[in-house]
């Protein structure tokens, strides 16, 4: 109890660092839940009986194409978060005389503007979900730009029948509570790996602090 009230006094004697956290992990949360609802959806449309619009060669270089650059997500914002813990520990170090409570109390205001970013991310997917379709629309425009010699238009019949858009819109492919539960099975996804992430951070600083007390009293 007493770190958490610590943890909110905090938050508000440094209302901006706690909001530059905050636009770190929602930021975090829309990439790497864009990424791994792609990806997803390249799986459903690859087990639909429906049209297929991609060969299995094409639909597996697709995938890894997302899940390339979801690996990149997770790297990119590992070495980010890493990076502003090690900062706010550094700016916060002169308002503390104990660095081991400063680490969790660090943790736990990451971890409250993780809630907060996962709570904002969910409010504006349901609020702009046509914008956020879009956006996925883009993305999966970018994949499909890899391929020099992909045709506009796959027949139903392979050389007669309906003409099916290879660049067709995303929801014509799946519905909208098929991209919901894609969404928060991503989102879920996402969270795990931010609060993992976060909880490595806390025991590798509260490694080094312990190393470095034992060298002080050497």
């Amino acid at each position: 109890m007493n770190l958490f009230s610590t943890t909110l006094t905090t938050i508000k004697r440094h209302r901006f660092q706690f909001s530059i956290s905050w636009v770190i992990c929602l930021f975090a949360l829309f990439s790497l839940t864009s990424f791994g609802v792609l990806r997803s959806i390249l799986i459903q449309l690859d087990s639909l009986d429906q049209i297929k619009l991609f060969t299995k060669p094409e639909i597996k270089q697709l995938q890894e194409y997302f899940a390339d650059r979801l690996l990149f997500c997770c790297i990119g914002f590992f070495c980010l978060l890493l990076i502003g813990f090690a900062l706010r520990l550094y700016i916060q170090k002169k308002y503390t005389t104990s660095l081991k409570q400063l680490i969790y109390t660090t943790g736990l205001e990451f971890f409250i503007g993780l809630m907060v970013a996962t709570i904002s991310l969910i409010l504006l997917f349901a609020i702009f979900e046509p914008v956020y379709e879009s956006v996925l629309q883009n993305l999966y425009h970018q994949g499909l730009n890899q391929f020099k010699n992909l045709p506009n238009f796959v027949l139903s019949n392979g050389t007669s029948g309906i003409a099916y858009s290879i660049r067709s819109s995303l929801s014509f492919e799946l519905s909208s509570m098929t991209l919901l539960d894609l969404f928060f099975n991503a989102l879920l996804k996402a969270c795990a790996f931010l609060v993992a992430s976060l909880g490595v951070m806390i025991l590798l600083f509260q490694t080094i602090n312990r190393i470095s007390k034992r060298k002080d009293v050497r």
